[in-house]
Protein backbone atom coordinates (compact mmCIF):
# COMPACT_ATOMS: atom_id res chain seq x y z
CA UNK A 1 0.00 0.00 0.00
CA UNK A 2 1.31 3.01 -0.87
CA UNK A 3 1.99 6.26 2.21
CA UNK A 4 -0.51 8.69 2.75
CA UNK A 5 1.02 11.94 4.29
CA UNK A 6 0.12 12.96 7.70
CA UNK A 7 -2.06 15.81 6.54
CA UNK A 8 -4.76 13.01 4.76
CA UNK A 9 -4.36 10.52 7.85
CA UNK A 10 -5.09 12.28 10.04
CA UNK A 11 -7.50 14.68 8.48
CA UNK A 12 -10.65 15.10 10.94
CA UNK A 13 -13.49 12.54 10.17
CA UNK A 14 -15.81 14.18 12.58
CA UNK A 15 -16.45 17.64 13.80
CA UNK A 16 -14.96 16.40 17.65
CA UNK A 17 -11.89 15.92 15.32
CA UNK A 18 -11.67 19.73 14.14
CA UNK A 19 -8.91 21.69 16.03
CA UNK A 20 -9.11 24.91 16.63
CA UNK A 21 -12.78 25.70 15.11
CA UNK A 22 -14.95 26.08 18.09
CA UNK A 23 -16.97 28.17 16.42
CA UNK A 24 -17.58 26.84 13.13
CA UNK A 25 -18.21 23.37 14.86
CA UNK A 26 -20.84 24.84 17.44
CA UNK A 27 -22.86 26.83 14.63
CA UNK A 28 -23.19 23.62 12.31
CA UNK A 29 -23.73 21.35 14.97
CA UNK A 30 -26.87 23.54 15.98
CA UNK A 31 -28.09 23.67 12.50
CA UNK A 32 -28.10 20.01 12.45
CA UNK A 33 -29.22 19.27 15.62
CA UNK A 34 -32.53 22.07 14.99
CA UNK A 35 -32.94 20.65 11.62
CA UNK A 36 -32.13 24.61 10.38
CA UNK A 37 -29.52 23.48 8.16
CA UNK A 38 -29.64 26.49 5.44
CA UNK A 39 -29.32 25.88 1.46
CA UNK A 40 -25.65 27.54 0.78
CA UNK A 41 -22.71 28.33 3.09
CA UNK A 42 -19.27 30.76 2.16
CA UNK A 43 -16.14 29.22 4.48
CA UNK A 44 -13.71 31.81 4.03
CA UNK A 45 -10.06 31.64 5.54
CA UNK A 46 -7.03 31.09 5.08
CA UNK A 47 -5.62 28.24 3.84
CA UNK A 48 -5.12 25.06 6.06
CA UNK A 49 -7.48 25.51 8.76
CA UNK A 50 -10.04 23.10 7.92
CA UNK A 51 -12.84 24.35 5.50
CA UNK A 52 -12.76 21.67 3.17
CA UNK A 53 -12.42 19.16 6.04
CA UNK A 54 -15.39 20.85 7.59
CA UNK A 55 -17.30 20.76 4.28
CA UNK A 56 -17.04 16.67 4.31
CA UNK A 57 -17.59 16.09 7.80
CA UNK A 58 -21.00 18.67 6.99
CA UNK A 59 -21.75 16.26 3.92
CA UNK A 60 -21.63 13.25 6.02
CA UNK A 61 -23.56 14.06 9.13
CA UNK A 62 -26.53 14.88 6.09
CA UNK A 63 -26.30 11.77 4.47
CA UNK A 64 -25.05 9.47 7.44
CA UNK A 65 -27.19 6.11 6.49
CA UNK A 66 -28.14 6.45 10.73
CA UNK A 67 -29.86 9.74 10.21
CA UNK A 68 -28.77 13.20 10.15
CA UNK A 69 -26.12 13.85 13.01
CA UNK A 70 -23.57 15.90 14.31
CA UNK A 71 -21.71 12.45 14.64
CA UNK A 72 -21.93 10.28 11.76
CA UNK A 73 -21.42 6.89 12.03
CA UNK A 74 -18.05 6.75 9.70
CA UNK A 75 -19.17 3.14 9.11
CA UNK A 76 -21.79 3.14 6.24
CA UNK A 77 -21.14 3.50 2.88
CA UNK A 78 -22.10 7.28 2.46
CA UNK A 79 -19.61 8.03 4.84
CA UNK A 80 -16.91 5.99 3.25
CA UNK A 81 -17.80 6.94 -0.33
CA UNK A 82 -17.49 11.11 0.75
CA UNK A 83 -14.30 10.57 2.05
CA UNK A 84 -12.69 9.19 -0.52
CA UNK A 85 -14.61 11.75 -3.36
CA UNK A 86 -16.76 8.98 -4.65
CA UNK A 87 -20.18 9.42 -3.57
CA UNK A 88 -22.08 10.22 -6.60
CA UNK A 89 -24.91 12.50 -4.74
CA UNK A 90 -22.21 14.32 -2.82
CA UNK A 91 -20.29 16.51 -5.48
CA UNK A 92 -16.43 17.58 -5.54
CA UNK A 93 -15.77 20.89 -8.12
CA UNK A 94 -12.66 22.44 -8.12
CA UNK A 95 -13.18 26.05 -8.81
CA UNK A 96 -9.76 26.52 -10.05
CA UNK A 97 -10.00 23.82 -13.16
CA UNK A 98 -14.01 23.64 -13.43
CA UNK A 99 -14.46 28.13 -13.59
CA UNK A 100 -16.43 28.98 -16.52
CA UNK A 101 -20.00 29.12 -17.79
CA UNK A 102 -20.74 25.88 -19.32
CA UNK A 103 -19.37 23.80 -15.58
CA UNK A 104 -22.16 25.70 -14.06
CA UNK A 105 -24.79 25.36 -16.48
CA UNK A 106 -23.93 21.34 -16.23
CA UNK A 107 -24.21 21.97 -12.32
CA UNK A 108 -27.95 24.05 -13.10
CA UNK A 109 -29.07 21.05 -15.24
CA UNK A 110 -28.59 18.31 -12.95
CA UNK A 111 -29.21 20.06 -9.54
CA UNK A 112 -32.68 19.68 -10.28
CA UNK A 113 -32.76 15.65 -10.32
CA UNK A 114 -33.55 13.79 -6.84
CA UNK A 115 -30.37 12.57 -5.23
CA UNK A 116 -29.70 9.12 -6.70
CA UNK A 117 -29.70 7.30 -3.09
CA UNK A 118 -28.88 9.87 -0.10
CA UNK A 119 -30.57 11.70 1.43
CA UNK A 120 -29.30 15.37 -0.19
CA UNK A 121 -27.61 16.36 -2.79
CA UNK A 122 -24.51 18.08 -1.98
CA UNK A 123 -22.11 20.45 -4.21
CA UNK A 124 -18.96 21.58 -2.52
CA UNK A 125 -17.03 23.95 -4.65
CA UNK A 126 -13.09 24.59 -3.53
CA UNK A 127 -11.48 28.05 -4.22
CA UNK A 128 -15.02 29.32 -5.35
CA UNK A 129 -13.35 32.93 -6.14
CA UNK A 130 -11.71 31.51 -8.94
CA UNK A 131 -14.85 31.13 -11.20
CA UNK A 132 -15.17 33.41 -13.60
CA UNK A 133 -17.89 36.64 -13.46
CA UNK A 134 -19.80 34.58 -16.01
CA UNK A 135 -19.94 31.51 -14.37
CA UNK A 136 -20.72 33.23 -11.26
CA UNK A 137 -24.17 35.17 -12.86
CA UNK A 138 -25.06 31.65 -13.92
CA UNK A 139 -25.05 30.66 -10.77
CA UNK A 140 -27.27 33.12 -9.14
CA UNK A 141 -30.39 31.93 -10.02
CA UNK A 142 -30.14 28.46 -8.89
CA UNK A 143 -28.42 29.48 -5.58
CA UNK A 144 -31.41 32.02 -4.68
CA UNK A 145 -33.92 29.46 -5.26
CA UNK A 146 -32.52 25.42 -4.84
CA UNK A 147 -34.50 22.22 -4.65
CA UNK A 148 -34.79 21.46 -1.05
CA UNK A 149 -32.80 18.36 -1.36
CA UNK A 150 -29.76 20.63 -2.64
CA UNK A 151 -27.03 22.44 -0.84
CA UNK A 152 -24.23 24.46 -1.79
CA UNK A 153 -20.74 24.63 0.27
CA UNK A 154 -17.99 27.33 -0.99
CA UNK A 155 -14.69 27.35 0.25
CA UNK A 156 -12.38 30.28 -0.39
CA UNK A 157 -9.16 31.85 0.74
CA UNK A 158 -10.27 35.40 -1.35
CA UNK A 159 -13.77 36.36 -0.04
CA UNK A 160 -12.95 39.45 -1.36
CA UNK A 161 -13.47 38.58 -4.71
CA UNK A 162 -16.72 36.49 -3.83
CA UNK A 163 -19.14 38.96 -5.99
CA UNK A 164 -21.61 40.48 -3.28
CA UNK A 165 -24.92 39.06 -5.34
CA UNK A 166 -23.29 35.44 -4.44
CA UNK A 167 -22.45 35.75 -0.96
CA UNK A 168 -25.45 37.44 0.02
CA UNK A 169 -27.28 34.34 -0.90
CA UNK A 170 -24.94 32.66 1.59
CA UNK A 171 -24.60 31.73 5.33
CA UNK A 172 -20.92 33.26 6.18
CA UNK A 173 -18.10 31.38 8.33
CA UNK A 174 -15.21 32.89 8.80
CA UNK A 175 -12.75 30.10 9.78
CA UNK A 176 -9.46 31.17 12.04
CA UNK A 177 -5.97 30.91 11.74
CA UNK A 178 -5.05 28.07 15.11
CA UNK A 179 -3.72 28.73 18.32
CA UNK A 180 0.28 27.44 18.90
CA UNK A 181 -0.66 25.35 21.67
CA UNK A 182 -3.73 23.90 19.56
CA UNK A 183 -1.39 23.02 16.52
CA UNK A 184 1.28 21.60 18.72
CA UNK A 185 -1.75 19.64 20.53
CA UNK A 186 -2.76 18.23 17.60
CA UNK A 187 1.17 16.93 16.27
CA UNK A 188 1.50 15.18 19.76
CA UNK A 189 -1.10 13.29 18.80
CA UNK A 190 -0.09 12.70 15.48
CA UNK A 191 3.56 11.64 17.24
CA UNK A 192 1.72 9.35 19.17
CA UNK A 193 -0.14 7.61 16.73
CA UNK A 194 2.99 7.32 14.22
CA UNK A 195 4.94 6.24 17.45
CA UNK A 196 7.94 8.73 16.35
CA UNK A 197 10.10 10.72 19.24
CA UNK A 198 10.06 14.31 18.38
CA UNK A 199 11.60 16.89 21.22
CA UNK A 200 8.76 19.46 22.62
CA UNK A 201 10.77 22.30 21.23
CA UNK A 202 10.83 21.11 17.55
CA UNK A 203 7.26 20.89 17.71
CA UNK A 204 6.88 24.47 19.37
CA UNK A 205 9.27 25.76 16.40
CA UNK A 206 6.90 24.36 13.99
CA UNK A 207 3.43 25.55 15.75
CA UNK A 208 4.94 29.03 15.51
CA UNK A 209 6.74 28.90 12.02
CA UNK A 210 3.44 27.38 10.37
CA UNK A 211 1.74 30.80 11.17
CA UNK A 212 -1.80 29.50 12.24
CA UNK A 213 -1.94 26.70 9.61
CA UNK A 214 -2.51 23.13 10.40
CA UNK A 215 -1.54 21.50 7.30
CA UNK A 216 1.27 23.65 6.65
CA UNK A 217 2.26 21.91 10.22
CA UNK A 218 1.50 18.55 9.62
CA UNK A 219 3.07 18.86 5.90
CA UNK A 220 6.41 20.39 7.51
CA UNK A 221 6.49 17.56 10.36
CA UNK A 222 5.98 14.99 7.59
CA UNK A 223 8.89 16.25 5.94
CA UNK A 224 11.30 16.87 9.13
CA UNK A 225 10.29 13.11 10.00
CA UNK A 226 11.53 11.84 6.36
CA UNK A 227 14.70 14.01 6.17
CA UNK A 228 16.02 13.83 10.22
CA UNK A 229 18.45 10.85 10.85
CA UNK A 230 17.44 9.59 14.28
CA UNK A 231 15.32 12.04 16.61
CA UNK A 232 14.79 15.09 14.72
CA UNK A 233 16.52 18.75 15.82
CA UNK A 234 15.70 22.45 15.18
CA UNK A 235 18.95 21.98 12.72
CA UNK A 236 16.88 19.90 10.86
CA UNK A 237 13.85 21.84 10.98
CA UNK A 238 15.84 24.89 9.73
CA UNK A 239 17.29 23.02 6.64
CA UNK A 240 14.01 21.65 5.47
CA UNK A 241 12.04 24.74 6.02
CA UNK A 242 14.36 27.93 5.07
CA UNK A 243 12.17 29.67 7.94
CA UNK A 244 14.62 30.82 10.96
CA UNK A 245 12.71 29.42 14.25
CA UNK A 246 10.93 32.33 16.12
CA UNK A 247 13.08 31.89 19.24
CA UNK A 248 15.56 32.46 16.43
CA UNK A 249 14.77 36.37 16.33
CA UNK A 250 13.58 36.84 20.06
CA UNK A 251 17.53 35.95 20.50
CA UNK A 252 19.05 37.99 17.94
CA UNK A 253 16.63 41.34 19.08
CA UNK A 254 17.63 40.57 23.06
CA UNK A 255 21.24 41.04 21.97
CA UNK A 256 20.06 44.26 19.91
CA UNK A 257 18.35 45.53 22.90
CA UNK A 258 21.33 44.40 25.14
CA UNK A 259 23.98 46.04 22.89
CA UNK A 260 25.64 42.68 22.56
CA UNK A 261 27.93 42.62 19.58
CA UNK A 262 29.26 39.70 19.72
CA UNK A 263 25.67 37.98 20.15
CA UNK A 264 24.75 39.80 17.25
CA UNK A 265 27.09 38.78 14.77
CA UNK A 266 27.40 35.08 15.78
CA UNK A 267 23.18 34.98 14.82
CA UNK A 268 23.93 36.78 11.76
CA UNK A 269 26.75 34.27 11.04
CA UNK A 270 24.27 31.19 11.68
CA UNK A 271 21.37 32.71 9.85
CA UNK A 272 23.58 33.30 6.33
CA UNK A 273 25.11 29.79 7.51
CA UNK A 274 21.79 27.41 6.46
CA UNK A 275 21.71 28.86 3.51
CA UNK A 276 19.90 32.22 3.79
CA UNK A 277 20.87 35.30 1.97
CA UNK A 278 20.89 38.99 3.22
CA UNK A 279 17.54 39.58 1.74
CA UNK A 280 15.88 36.49 3.41
CA UNK A 281 16.90 38.11 6.42
CA UNK A 282 15.96 41.61 6.43
CA UNK A 283 12.45 39.85 4.85
CA UNK A 284 12.24 37.80 7.79
CA UNK A 285 13.44 40.28 10.72
CA UNK A 286 10.84 42.76 9.45
CA UNK A 287 7.82 39.81 9.81
CA UNK A 288 9.37 39.16 13.20
CA UNK A 289 10.05 43.01 14.42
CA UNK A 290 6.32 43.20 13.19
CA UNK A 291 5.48 40.58 15.62
CA UNK A 292 6.31 41.34 18.25
CA UNK A 293 5.06 45.24 17.68
CA UNK A 294 1.53 43.34 17.40
CA UNK A 295 1.89 40.77 20.43
CA UNK A 296 2.86 43.94 22.35
CA UNK A 297 -0.01 46.05 21.30
CA UNK A 298 -2.38 43.72 20.66
CA UNK A 299 -1.72 40.54 22.23
CA UNK A 300 -1.32 38.56 18.55
CA UNK A 301 1.36 38.78 15.79
CA UNK A 302 0.42 40.45 12.61
CA UNK A 303 -1.31 37.19 10.92
CA UNK A 304 -3.92 37.03 14.22
CA UNK A 305 -2.00 34.38 15.55
CA UNK A 306 -2.13 33.97 19.13
CA UNK A 307 1.47 32.82 20.32
CA UNK A 308 1.95 30.36 23.41
CA UNK A 309 1.95 31.12 26.53
CA UNK A 310 6.04 31.21 26.93
CA UNK A 311 6.72 33.00 23.78
CA UNK A 312 4.10 35.55 24.47
CA UNK A 313 6.01 36.10 28.35
CA UNK A 314 9.35 36.10 26.34
CA UNK A 315 8.06 38.57 23.29
CA UNK A 316 6.53 40.90 26.09
CA UNK A 317 9.94 40.82 28.48
CA UNK A 318 11.63 41.83 24.57
CA UNK A 319 9.23 44.63 24.58
CA UNK A 320 9.78 46.02 27.76
CA UNK A 321 13.63 46.39 27.47
CA UNK A 322 13.30 47.44 23.57
CA UNK A 323 10.36 50.12 23.70
CA UNK A 324 7.65 51.09 20.68
CA UNK A 325 10.32 54.05 19.88
CA UNK A 326 13.03 51.48 19.45
CA UNK A 327 11.02 49.23 17.71
CA UNK A 328 9.84 51.77 15.23
CA UNK A 329 13.20 53.30 14.82
CA UNK A 330 14.58 49.95 13.86
CA UNK A 331 12.16 48.90 11.19
CA UNK A 332 12.72 52.09 9.72
CA UNK A 333 16.33 51.03 9.60
CA UNK A 334 15.90 47.89 7.98
CA UNK A 335 13.53 49.23 5.25
CA UNK A 336 16.48 51.66 4.80
CA UNK A 337 18.86 48.43 4.58
CA UNK A 338 16.76 46.70 1.44
CA UNK A 339 17.58 49.21 -0.39
CA UNK A 340 20.98 49.48 0.14
CA UNK A 341 21.29 46.43 -0.48
CA UNK A 342 19.78 46.29 -3.81
CA UNK A 343 22.18 48.99 -4.67
CA UNK A 344 25.40 47.03 -3.30
CA UNK A 345 25.02 43.68 -3.20
CA UNK A 346 28.22 42.67 -2.86
CA UNK A 347 28.46 44.68 0.56
CA UNK A 348 25.04 43.20 1.51
CA UNK A 349 27.10 41.47 4.61
CA UNK A 350 29.00 44.75 5.44
CA UNK A 351 25.36 46.50 5.35
CA UNK A 352 23.37 44.14 7.34
CA UNK A 353 25.80 43.23 10.55
CA UNK A 354 26.91 47.61 10.42
CA UNK A 355 22.98 48.77 10.74
CA UNK A 356 22.32 45.85 13.66
CA UNK A 357 25.54 47.16 15.52
CA UNK A 358 24.05 50.68 14.78
CA UNK A 359 20.79 49.59 16.34
CA UNK A 360 22.65 48.19 19.30
CA UNK A 361 23.93 51.75 20.34
CA UNK A 362 20.57 53.64 19.27
CA UNK A 363 19.22 52.55 22.56
CA UNK A 364 21.77 55.41 23.82
CA UNK A 365 20.49 57.75 21.93
CA UNK A 366 16.94 57.26 22.39
CA UNK A 367 17.94 57.52 26.33
CA UNK A 368 19.38 60.59 26.00
CA UNK A 369 16.33 61.98 24.31
CA UNK A 370 13.66 60.95 26.53
CA UNK A 371 16.24 62.16 29.43
CA UNK A 372 16.48 65.73 27.61
CA UNK A 373 12.78 65.35 27.01
CA UNK A 374 12.04 64.41 30.83
CA UNK A 375 14.07 67.57 31.84
CA UNK A 376 12.07 69.91 29.86
CA UNK A 377 9.47 69.02 31.25
CA UNK A 378 10.44 69.56 35.02
CA UNK A 379 11.28 73.70 35.49
CA UNK A 380 13.01 72.75 38.34
CA UNK A 381 15.92 70.66 36.94
CA UNK A 382 16.43 73.32 34.12
CA UNK A 383 17.09 76.20 36.51
CA UNK A 384 20.55 77.53 35.52
CA UNK A 385 23.33 78.70 38.08
CA UNK A 386 22.85 81.59 39.95
CA UNK A 387 18.74 81.43 39.16
CA UNK A 388 17.73 80.05 42.04
CA UNK A 389 16.43 82.89 43.52
CA UNK A 390 13.72 82.97 40.92
CA UNK A 391 12.35 79.77 40.61
CA UNK A 392 12.28 80.37 44.21
CA UNK A 393 8.81 81.12 45.82
CA UNK A 394 8.49 85.58 45.31
CA UNK A 395 8.70 87.33 48.92
CA UNK A 396 5.51 89.45 49.78
CA UNK A 397 6.43 93.24 49.06
CA UNK A 398 6.99 95.77 51.83
CA UNK A 399 6.33 99.55 51.22
CA UNK A 400 9.66 101.56 51.77
CA UNK A 401 9.74 103.73 54.47
CA UNK A 402 11.85 106.21 55.08
CA UNK A 403 15.30 105.48 56.30
CA UNK A 404 14.85 105.96 60.06
CA UNK A 405 17.32 107.34 62.72
CA UNK A 406 19.80 105.08 64.11
CA UNK A 407 18.35 103.55 66.77
CA UNK A 408 18.84 104.41 70.61
CA UNK A 409 20.10 101.93 72.52
CA UNK A 410 16.58 100.57 74.02
CA UNK A 411 15.93 99.83 70.40
CA UNK A 412 17.30 96.62 69.22
CA UNK A 413 19.05 96.47 65.41
CA UNK A 414 17.78 94.59 62.49
CA UNK A 415 19.46 91.63 61.60
CA UNK A 416 22.16 91.73 58.84
CA UNK A 417 21.05 90.69 55.60
CA UNK A 418 21.90 86.77 54.74
CA UNK A 419 24.92 86.11 53.27
CA UNK A 420 24.71 85.26 49.27
CA UNK A 421 24.63 81.04 49.34
CA UNK A 422 25.54 79.23 46.17
CA UNK A 423 22.68 78.01 44.03
CA UNK A 424 21.13 74.82 44.96
CA UNK A 425 21.20 71.41 43.47
CA UNK A 426 18.12 70.72 40.41
CA UNK A 427 15.64 68.76 42.71
CA UNK A 428 14.68 65.51 41.25
CA UNK A 429 11.23 65.67 39.27
CA UNK A 430 8.39 64.97 41.06
CA UNK A 431 5.39 62.25 40.75
CA UNK A 432 3.28 65.05 38.14
CA UNK A 433 6.69 65.60 36.17
CA UNK A 434 6.90 61.50 35.85
CA UNK A 435 3.26 61.23 34.52
CA UNK A 436 3.90 63.52 31.95
CA UNK A 437 6.95 61.66 30.79
CA UNK A 438 5.15 58.48 30.52
CA UNK A 439 2.19 60.31 28.95
CA UNK A 440 4.30 61.48 26.52
CA UNK A 441 5.97 58.31 25.57
CA UNK A 442 3.45 55.63 26.60
CA UNK A 443 0.04 57.98 25.94
CA UNK A 444 -2.03 54.91 26.92
CA UNK A 445 -0.65 53.79 30.06
CA UNK A 446 0.05 57.70 31.03
CA UNK A 447 -3.45 59.10 30.45
CA UNK A 448 -4.91 56.21 32.75
CA UNK A 449 -2.38 56.72 35.92
CA UNK A 450 -3.01 60.88 35.29
CA UNK A 451 -6.34 60.51 35.60
CA UNK A 452 -6.75 58.16 38.58
CA UNK A 453 -3.86 59.50 40.69
CA UNK A 454 -5.06 60.21 44.40
CA UNK A 455 -1.48 60.46 45.92
CA UNK A 456 2.03 59.51 44.79
CA UNK A 457 5.82 59.30 46.53
CA UNK A 458 9.25 59.41 44.01
CA UNK A 459 11.73 57.52 46.32
CA UNK A 460 15.10 56.88 45.60
CA UNK A 461 14.29 52.90 44.40
CA UNK A 462 10.69 53.82 42.99
CA UNK A 463 7.81 55.42 43.17
CA UNK A 464 4.70 54.80 44.86
CA UNK A 465 1.29 55.54 43.77
CA UNK A 466 -1.89 55.14 44.50
CA UNK A 467 -4.97 55.23 41.87
CA UNK A 468 -8.71 55.26 42.20
CA UNK A 469 -11.03 52.35 41.52
CA UNK A 470 -10.26 50.79 37.58
CA UNK A 471 -11.99 49.79 35.37
CA UNK A 472 -11.23 46.08 34.09
CA UNK A 473 -9.96 47.57 30.60
CA UNK A 474 -7.67 50.07 33.04
CA UNK A 475 -6.47 47.22 34.94
CA UNK A 476 -4.92 44.59 32.56
CA UNK A 477 -3.31 48.44 30.76
CA UNK A 478 -1.56 48.92 34.36
CA UNK A 479 -0.89 45.43 35.23
CA UNK A 480 0.43 44.23 31.71
CA UNK A 481 4.34 43.48 31.96
CA UNK A 482 5.03 45.28 29.92
CA UNK A 483 3.84 48.46 31.24
CA UNK A 484 5.55 47.75 34.24
CA UNK A 485 8.73 47.17 32.56
CA UNK A 486 8.26 50.12 30.83
CA UNK A 487 7.79 52.32 34.35
CA UNK A 488 10.82 50.83 35.98
CA UNK A 489 13.10 51.15 33.04
CA UNK A 490 12.11 54.78 31.13
CA UNK A 491 14.56 57.91 31.22
CA UNK A 492 14.13 59.82 34.98
CA UNK A 493 12.29 56.90 36.54
CA UNK A 494 13.83 56.02 39.45
CA UNK A 495 13.18 52.04 39.92
CA UNK A 496 9.87 49.97 39.81
CA UNK A 497 6.67 51.61 40.37
CA UNK A 498 4.80 50.20 43.19
CA UNK A 499 0.76 50.42 42.17
CA UNK A 500 -1.94 50.61 45.03
CA UNK A 501 -5.67 50.68 43.84
CA UNK A 502 -8.06 52.36 46.38
CA UNK A 503 -11.01 49.97 47.47
CA UNK A 504 -14.62 51.42 46.92
CA UNK A 505 -15.75 51.66 49.84
CA UNK A 506 -19.40 49.45 50.25
CA UNK A 507 -22.82 51.41 49.65
CA UNK A 508 -24.85 51.34 53.41
CA UNK A 509 -28.52 51.30 52.50
CA UNK A 510 -30.47 54.29 54.02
Amino acid sequence: MSYRVIARKYRPRTFAQVVGQDHIVKALSRAIEKDRVGQAYLLMGPRGVGKTSSARILAKSLNCEQGESISPCLACAPCLEIEVGADLDVVEIDGASNNGVEDVRKIRERVHFRPIRDRRKIYIIDEVQRLTGAAFDALLKTLEEPPGHAVFLFATTDPHKIPETISSRCQIFEFRRLREEDIEFKLNDVCEKEGVEVPAEVLSAIAGGCRGGLRDAESMLDQLLAVADGIPNLDDLEMISGLARPERWLELFSAVAADDAQATLSNIEEFLAKGGTERDFVEQAVDALRDLLHVTLLGEDSLGVVPSPERRERTLQLAGKFGRDRIETLMGMLFQLEGKIRQAPLAARALLEWTLLRAGRMGELLSTAGLAHSLQSAPRALSPPGASSAAAPASPVVPVAPTPAPPSPSTPSAPPPPAQTAPAPPSPPGVDELLQVVVDRQPTLGKVLAKRKLMGVVKSDGVELTLSALSERDRAIVEDPASKAFLADFPGSPGPWTIHEETPLPEVAD
